[in-house]
């Protein structure tokens, strides 16, 4: 039985219908596409809309081996919360102490259920970051201009005293029917690492159909990548990390750089700036292969990307920003090959000041008629939201991606997306940074 999400729908656009997307796009640049009808409905709980405070993570679970669905979300100032969608009954997982901040990507940044919550390992894993130590306070520099002889040592120096603080990564035991299972819950560190910088963090954590934990990480942040983290294979910086969290080291032993001399080898790809959030297509989805891993990764000033992630792909940042070479461009390995966007957007849009008009956040793929294979993302400057046609791209040939995929533009709809879940019934939810939260539904 489908729940229901509540009244009060935002319509989003009521121009053509849903047979538009079987239109041609037109555009070059591949962001002029028929746009698609849809509404955009309020997730209830109980009998109340859901209000949030400023959700990095939406998931949809049951907590326990048959039991209700659960709406479970984590919060930028450090909780994570498992609402009853029939009842609206909360109980708290997760209160983090020291983790708020004022910086926007700082904080409980991601959240993930572990394979076998309902199944013996009632667990969940998480991403946050905490403040920089003492001896950084009293140690670390701004950076100079890159003309100055001190600026490769502060760039070094930056990363091992961690001038942005740490970010963490933990598993944590909960019981999810306890009276109050926050006060029970216990925490296993997997990795912790400095960052270089308070910017980009990425910060989203994903398990894989193989069981390993994904895990997704910024440049550190500096507009441009002034210490070219992107192209630093020795680094955890600007990469996709790949992580077997009951193995020695979290390393999993077939990681594509693994051996590999200088390299960092939990990293699983590369050369990303801040691939805030990522997904893996479902399995049995017409025309779109399962498993498959997308990531939107947020420009610095001329592009937004969405990406097809594979083992051992170099990405291009900052010598390229999507399919453009990067003006302020750092420095590639010898012999770099650079995989490209499944789809971009920006300057036809009019991105054009260097602090940036998009910030694209990457989203998930519905499995519910009639948005079947269609990955919905959002921008949180713009709140524009699209839906992006996986069924009419070739996600397993990386030489046809080249950032002009079909994606639909939802004209109306305003939402500054913060997050993206999906239900047992297949639908797709975002969270927007202000709190609420919608199911995007069929416009009427």
């Amino acid at each position: 039985m489908r729940i229901v999400v509540g009244l009060g729908a935002l319509l989003c656009l009521v121009l053509p219908t849903l047979a538009a997307a079987a239109e041609p796009c037109s555009a070059e640049g591949g962001w002029d596409c028929p746009p698609l009808e849809a509404t955009l409905e309020p997730l209830v709980v109980g009998e109340k809309p859901l209000s949030l405070g400023t959700p990095t993570a939406l998931l949809f679970a049951p907590i326990v081996a048959g039991g209700p669905e659960h709406v479970i979300v984590a919060e930028k100032d450090g909780t994570v919360t498992a609402y009853d969608r029939a009842t609206g009954a909360a109980k708290q997982w997760l209160a983090l102490d020291g983790v708020a901040s004022i910086n926007p990507e700082r904080g409980l940044l991601g959240l993930a259920l572990h394979p076998d919550f309902t199944a013996g390992r009632s667990s969940f894993v998480t991403y946050h970051t905490i403040p920089r130590t003492n001896e950084a306070n009293m140690k670390c520099r701004r950076l100079p201009p890159p003309s100055s002889k001190k600026f490769d040592a502060i760039c070094d120096s930056a990363e091992v005293l961690g001038c942005g603080g740490s970010f963490v990564v933990t598993e944590w035991t909960v019981d999810p029917i306890a009276e109050d299972p926050s006060a029970s819950v216990t925490g296993r560190e997997i990795l912790k690492r400095p960052q270089p910088g308070e910017g980009h963090n990425a910060g989203h954590v994903l398990f894989g159909p193989d069981g390993m934990l994904y895990v997704s990480v910024g440049d550190g942040g500096a507009q441009n990548d002034p210490c070219s983290r992107g192209q630093d294979l020795s680094t955890p910086w600007s990469a996709i990390l790949r992580l077997d969290i009951d193995a020695d080291g979290a390393l999993p032993k077939d990681n594509p750089f693994v051996g590999t001399d200088g390299a960092e080898p939990l990293v699983y790809a590369y050369g990303f700036r801040n691939p805030w959030r990522m997904t893996f297509t479902p399995a049995g989805v017409e025309g779109v292969p399962a498993d498959v891993l997308l990531v939107g990764d947020t420009g610095q000033s001329r592009r937004e990307e969405i990406d097809v992630v594979t083992a051992g792909g170099n990405y291009g940042w900052s010598v390229r920003e999507g399919t453009l070479n990067h003006p302020d461009a750092g420095v590639a390995p010898i012999d770099a090959a650079f995989t490209a966007p499944l789809f971009e957007y920006g300057s036809g849009e009019g991105k054009a000041s260097p602090t940036g008009g998009f910030a694209v956040i990457g989203g998930v793929v519905a499995t519910s008629a009639p948005f079947a294979g269609m990955y919905f993302f959002g921008d949180n400057v713009t709140g524009k939201l699209r839906a992006l046609d996986l069924r009419a791209s070739d996600l397993g040939d990386a030489a046809s991606w080249n950032g002009a995929a079909k994606a639909h533009l939802m004209k109306g709809c305003s939402v500054t997306a913060a997050t993206f879940g999906r239900d047992a019934a297949g639908d797709v939810y975002v969270a927007g940074s202000g709190g609420k939260v919608f199911r995007i539904t069929p416009g009427s």
